[in-house]
C-alpha cells in the first residue's frame, strides 16, 4: 500500500514578498494548511477540535503526471482543497474536512439547514464536474466520508476490481441528460387536424341536438386522447431507438413533475445517456433530427451535460452512509 502524496515543496520568498503573494492569491482568507491530507486526518493530539475526517469525491486512474493528478480545486468547504490519495494505480480525490462539521453525527445534523445542505451538494457536484473534464472518474455519492486517510486507502484496495471495471465502462465518455416534453394542447390540435374521423366527429357536433352533442363530445374527446396517447408512445419508442443507436448506454430516469421542472409542458421521457466522446457530434445531430421530426406535434427535446457518469458507475455505500443523491 503506497503512502499518500504530500504537498509539493513551496518556493522560499522574502517575508514581504511571501505575504504579498499570499494576499494576492487568497485575499483575507486564512492561509491554507499545507500538511499532507494524511497528516491532517490524524489531527493535533493536543487540540480535540483540530481533528479532520476525509471527504471523498470520486476515484480515477493515477497517471504518470503528478501535476495532472493534483488539480488545484476548492473542495466542499473553504480551506479544504481537493487532494489526491494514491493506491495501486487508483487515485481518490479527497478533502480533509473538520470533524466538528463532517463526522457522522455532525454531518446529519446539518441536514436541518437546507441552505447549507444545498451549498454542499452543489460544491460536491462542482468538484466532480471539474474533475471529469480531464479524466475518467467514478463519482462517489454526496456525503461519502471516512474517519481518516488510512480508511480511504483500504477502500481503494477493497474495491479495486469494481472501481477498475467502472472506469473501463465510462472510458472516454460522459453522461448527457435527454428530457422530452409534450405540450398536450398542441398535440391534441395536431391530432384532431390530422385525423379524418376526428374531423368528421368535430363537424357533426355543430349540427347535433343538445342531447346528441353531449355524447358526441365525450366520444370525440375520448378518441382524441387515445390517438394522442398513441402518438406519445410512438414518439417515446422512436426516441429510444435513436438514443440506443448513438449512445454507449441509456438509463431511464424518474419522470419529473411540472413543479420540479417548471415548464408548462409535461415531461414524458427522462433519460441518461453515456456517450463516447468521439460520438458526441452524432449524438447531438440525432437529437436535432428528433426535434425536427416531432416539434410540430407539440414535442420538445432538452439536453443537459456533460455530467460525470452518475447513472452508470457505483461502488455501493462507503464511509458514513451516503445521505442524499448527487442530483
Amino acid at each position: 500500500m503506497s503512502a499518500p502524496m504530500s504537498a509539493a515543496p513551496r518556493l522560499q520568498h522574502s517575508p514581504t514578498k511571501r505575504e504579498a503573494l499570499r494576499s494576492q492569491k487568497y485575499g483575507n482568507a486564512e492561509k491554507p494548511d499545507r500538511r499532507s491530507v494524511w497528516a491532517r486526518s490524524q489531527g493535533d493530539p493536543e487540540a480535540a477540535d483540530d481533528r479532520k475526517v476525509i471527504y471523498v469525491f470520486g476515484v480515477a486512474r493515477a497517471s504518470c503526471n503528478r501535476k495532472t493528478d493534483a488539480p488545484r480545486l476548492r473542495g466542499i468547504v473553504a480551506d479544504a482543497p481537493v487532494e489526491p490519495l494514491v493506491h495501486a494505480g487508483l487515485l481518490a480525490f479527497v478533502s480533509a474536512v473538520p470533524a466538528a462539521q463532517f463526522a457522522a453525527r455532525e454531518f446529519r445534523l446539518a441536514f436541518g439547514d437546507m441552505d447549507l445542505l444545498k451549498d454542499r451538494i452543489l460544491a460536491h457536484e462542482r468538484v466532480l464536474e471539474e474533475l471529469s473534464q480531464s479524466r475518467d472518474i467514478v463519482p462517489f455519492r454526496f456525503g461519502t466520508i471516512y474517519s481518516d486517510a488510512a480508511r480511504v486507502l483500504e477502500m481503494l484496495a477493497r474495491n479495486r476490481a469494481e472501481l477498475c471495471q467502472g472506469l473501463d465502462r465510462v472510458r472516454a465518455a460522459s453522461e448527457w441528460g435527454v428530457k422530452l416534453y409534450c405540450d398536450r394542447d398542441v398535440l391534441l390540435r395536431w391530432t384532431e387536424a390530422g385525423s379524418d374521423s376526428l374531423r368528421r366527429t368535430h363537424d357533426a357536433l355543430a349540427h347535433a341536438s343538445p342531447g346528441i352533442r353531449f355524447f358526441l363530445q365525450k366520444q370525440h374527446a375520448g378518441a382524441c386522447e387515445r390517438e394522442a396517447a398513441a402518438t406519445i408512445a410512438s414518439c417515446i419508442e422512436r426516441s429510444h431507438q435513436v438514443l440506443d443507436g448513438c449512445a454507449r448506454e441509456v438509463a431511464e430516469v424518474r419522470i419529473q413533475s411540472v413543479a420540479s421542472h417548471c415548464r408548462s409542458a409535461d415531461m414524458i421521457l427522462n433519460a441518461a445517456c453515456l456517450v463516447a466522446n468521439r460520438q458526441l457530434r452524432r449524438f447531438r445531430d440525432a437529437i436535432a433530427t428528433l426535434q425536427g421530426e416531432f416539434a410540430a406535434h407539440g414535442f420538445d427535446y432538452e439536453t443537459t451535460g456533460p455530467w460525470p457518469p452518475y447513472h452508470f458507475v457505483s461502488v455501493g455505500r462507503e464511509g458514513f452512509d451516503a445521505a442524499a443523491p448527487s442530483r
